[in-house]
């Protein structure tokens, strides 16, 4: 089913109208669900201060979608290798949350960046990010409700900033020259955070404390994670924020479709390597693999009606479409 509306939209100071569609397929969406869709389609997410990022090295290569058994994990994708390192104590992030903490870090990494290049800040102040006096409040920028219990979100929460923070990313670029006489290695190591100081109430979230949280990120994943990061609509995270698969898929297609200048089918096993996570490499695990992507992107394609991409056999096939949100966006 396709709902089709020509609506009025307002936005600095002008209004001109636009149509605009929601294909709901055979997803059961809520009024409330449809609505925030054709929200994202009236209103560039900078017009709507909704404006995110993501660190491009995190699109090239993604972070586990579920527990992992190792504290090590490593993805290639061309000649670009990331490897993470966790303490055996505390073990590697994983999952939606810490993809949403990752989109957090990043943005406001780059907008303390922005900053820093005019001069407003130093760079230990740059590299300084502030995560409120309550849990509860933080969690509302991530666009998660605060639950307690064994399973709520509140311990979830925590449990994967405390892995986060301790991660150690190291990031390879390999080049070969031609005839393979000689190798060109490029490597950068950096743990995601040098301090972190969380001062929250665990039996009362919504309780302010006496003293701010925050987070220093160290000064090379800093520089890594605001070097080209990737522009996303926070909306549109907000929507498939329950899926890891959905989460990669669109970052992923937001970088792909603001370069692409014609259409390419991407083949599954690329795909597979660079987003494929814990997915076993065997004839199953295509399969799973296959099925689970097609799923995740089912979700991003009824909050980014626009992007244009179909399963075949051999892989994706990937048209031009109008980017989700602009490559040049002002931060």
């Amino acid at each position: 089913m396709t709902i089709k509306y020509v609506t009025d939209v307002q936005a600095r100071g002008t209004t001109r109208q636009k149509s605009v569609s929601v294909t709901c397929g055979k997803l059961e969406l809520s009024t409330k669900h449809i609505d925030n869709i054709i929200a994202i389609q009236e209103c560039s997410a900078q017009e709507a201060n909704e404006l995110g990022f993501i660190a491009r090295l995190l699109i090239q290569a993604t972070i586990p979608h579920s527990k992992p058994q190792s504290n090590e994990w490593s993805r290639k994708n061309g000649n670009f290798t990331m490897h993470m390192m966790a303490p055996s104590s505390v073990g590697l992030p994983y999952g939606c949350y810490a993809r949403l903490l990752l989109v957090w870090m990043t943005t406001q990494a780059v907008r303390n960046k922005s900053r820093l290049d005019k001069g407003y800040i130093g760079e230990t102040e740059a590299r300084r990010l502030e995560l409120g006096n309550s849990q509860r409040s933080f969690m509302a920028e991530l666009g998660l409700s605060g639950t307690g219990g064994k399973d709520g979100s509140i311990p979830r929460l925590r449990e994967q900033m405390s892995k986060l923070f301790k991660t150690t990313i190291s990031v390879m670029f390999t080049e070969h020259n031609e005839g393979d006489e000689y190798i060109s290695e490029d490597e950068i190591g950096a743990r995601v955070a040098d301090v972190s100081h969380i001062w929250w109430s665990t039996k009362h979230p919504d309780q302010n404390s006496l003293w701010g949280s925050w987070v220093d990120l160290s000064p090379k994943f800093f520089q890594l994670i605001t070097d080209k990061p990737v522009p996303l609509d926070m909306r549109v995270l907000r929507l498939i924020k329950r899926s890891p698969m959905a989460l990669d898929i669109y970052c992923w297609a937001t970088y792909r479709v603001s370069y692409l200048k014609r259409s390419t089918v991407i083949p599954w096993e690329g795909l597979m390597d660079q987003i494929g996570a814990n997915y076993p490499n065997t004839p199953q695990g295509h399969r799973d693999f296959r099925k689970r992507f097609l799923d995740g992107l089912k979700k991003v394609q009824y909050a980014w009606p626009e992007l244009d991409a179909t399963s075949t056999e051999k892989g994706l096939l990937l048209k031009p479409s109008a980017p989700q949100v602009p490559r040049r966006t002002k931060r």
